[in-house]
């Protein structure tokens, strides 16, 4: 069996610790976010198992994360840069395209999902086969970009050269551990690979499906992290991705 091995770089790391520190004395909560990548072989042996921070939340996140928490509707008419309170979809548009929406209203998650149901129309849980939404992986070794909007090169779904196998999201796993005051959100998808020839993976993307009352649902990349080095995942092999998000309250 393959030990699990940490790979983020020690001098980010320790930034990363200091950051955290800090907010949790300045009563200012700082989000962990981690990712897990676990390859198996046609044997079940575990043959590749790292883990690393998730650190390249973009412009669609902090943009759809102030839009809600201010209440503000979506500006900056075909603009996708600083100032502007707008969302880039997979596929190149920008809204709001001059129809001045708010998305605060127009916009958002599936009220009625809770632990126990299973969103097919917005969020990042996914069904089986699907890649506009949930953890999606691609080939792709580009550097991150804050103005990033899609892989690279993402592998599509299926059993032909060059394509995988996705699995339906498992729900989200949900914890609190009362000593350290952590909740803990985990989210896993399980990707076979059936191509008949391995597929090396380098990047990891978070898609998420955003309802518009004016331009219906999109597909938008809430985050893109790039890989240290090439993973490899053997024909017949299975691939596993675990995004672990951490708030720990000040009390």
């Amino acid at each position: 069996m393959t030990e699990e091995i940490y790979t983020e770089d020690p001098k980010l790391e320790k930034l990363y610790r200091r950051f955290e520190n800090l907010g949790t004395r300045l009563k200012m909560p700082v989000f962990r976010a981690y990712l897990a990548m676990e390859v198996r072989d046609e044997g079940g042996n575990i043959i590749h198992a790292h883990r690393q921070r998730s650190h390249s939340w973009n412009r669609n996140a902090y943009n759809f994360l102030f839009s809600q928490v201010a209440a503000y509707g979506l500006t900056g008419t075909n603009l996708f840069e600083a100032g502007a309170i707008s969302l880039k979809w997979t596929n190149g548009n920008v809204f709001p395209n001059g129809s001045g929406w708010g998305l605060n209203q127009a916009a958002g998650w599936d009220e009625a999902v809770n632990l126990n149901q299973r969103s097919t129309s917005t969020g990042f849980l996914a069904t089986a086969g699907s890649t506009d939404k949930g953890i999606v992986i691609g080939t792709n070794n580009f550097p991150e970009s804050f103005d990033g909007y899609v892989l690279g090169a993402a592998i599509g779904n299926g059993s032909g050269a060059g394509q995988m196998d996705y699995a339906q999201s498992d729900l989200h796993s949900i914890t609190y551990d009362a000593p350290t005051k952590t909740l803990t959100d985990t989210l896993i998808r399980y990707i076979n690979n059936n191509s008949g020839a391995p597929i090396g993976v380098n990047e990891v993307g978070l898609y998420g499906l955003v309802k518009f009352n004016s331009a219906g649902t999109g597909s938008i990349m809430f985050s893109r992290d790039l890989l240290a080095s090439t993973v490899n995942v053997p024909n017949t092999g299975q691939l596993k991705v675990t995004y672990t998000i951490q708030l720990t309250y000040p009390a």
